[in-house]
């Protein structure tokens, strides 16, 4: 008896005025030009976007994104999401997408 093939799985895209983010094909444009991401900042943009608005802590990023369930070295995602600021915000230090919620964590906001 054969097995029946696995069936194919497609995420959505996520577009954002002027953000794409395609889990399919782990691609990510910045109004209209490819920007190029590591796997793990591609892995932190995605699980943000997914939920624009909810807010997560470090710890939170480090086990959804790092598999690892507690870290006393969270900077790693500061780093990271400094580093994903410096690709696909206008202006890192003003940020749109990628923002701060002080003393908690970070969050994805959708402005349309």
């Amino acid at each position: 008896m054969n097995a029946a093939p696995e069936a194919e799985t497609t995420q959505a895209v996520l577009e954002f005025d002027g953000l794409r983010v395609d889990p399919n094909t782990r691609g990510v444009t910045v109004r209209g030009e490819p920007v190029v991401l590591t796997a793990r900042e591609f892995d932190l943009l995605h699980h943000l976007a997914k939920s624009p608005g909810r807010v997560y802590t470090r710890d939170q990023l480090m086990e959804a994104v790092w598999d690892f369930a507690f870290s006393a070295e969270n900077s790693t995602v500061t780093v990271h999401v400094r580093r994903l600021r410096e690709k696909i915000e206008t202006d890192p230090a003003h940020p749109r997408y990628l923002q701060t919620v002080w003393g908690v964590g970070y969050q994805f906001v959708d402005e349309r």
